[in-house]
């Protein structure tokens, strides 16, 4: 099935071979990919700091919603990934200022390392869309 590439004026985009977020054609899914603590001129923000890369992720995730016309509350699925379980907590109550209940589907991994050393999270979402 074809599905169009979703960009936001809002959100970095990596010269990497991969769309930041893709609606299926003919579909309400989004699909967002990974979402890192990138502002908008690529560096990493929040180095060291759990609670502000997390914000940053999850703004970055808002903006491609909203630039697909939907809100944080068409989210239907996160899939969260940490270097270390010391920081769940801290993702936990930064996305409780995002999302409210129903809250999206949740799994939480982690892992050994995250593509730049500097990223503590990421987190990748699909929305049902409006």
């Amino acid at each position: 099935m074809a599905h169009e590439e979703i960009r936001s004026p809002k959100v970095y985009k990596s010269t990497a071979p991969f769309s930041l977020a893709t609606r299926t054609t003919g579909s309400r899914l989004l699909h967002i990919s990974g979402q890192v603590a990138q502002g908008l001129d690529g560096q990493t923000v929040g180095k060291g700091d759990i609670e502000k890369q997390t914000v940053q992720v999850l703004e970055n995730l808002k903006a491609l919603v909203e630039q697909a016309g939907g809100t944080l509350t068409d989210v239907a699925r996160i899939v969260v990934y940490l270097l270390s379980r010391d920081h769940l907590p801290a993702v936990m109550d930064v996305r409780r200022r995002y999302f409210r209940e129903p809250y999206p589907a949740t799994t939480a991994v982690v892992v050994a390392g995250l593509a730049n050393p500097e990223w503590m999270v990421e987190i990748e979402a699909t929305a049902v869309l409006p």
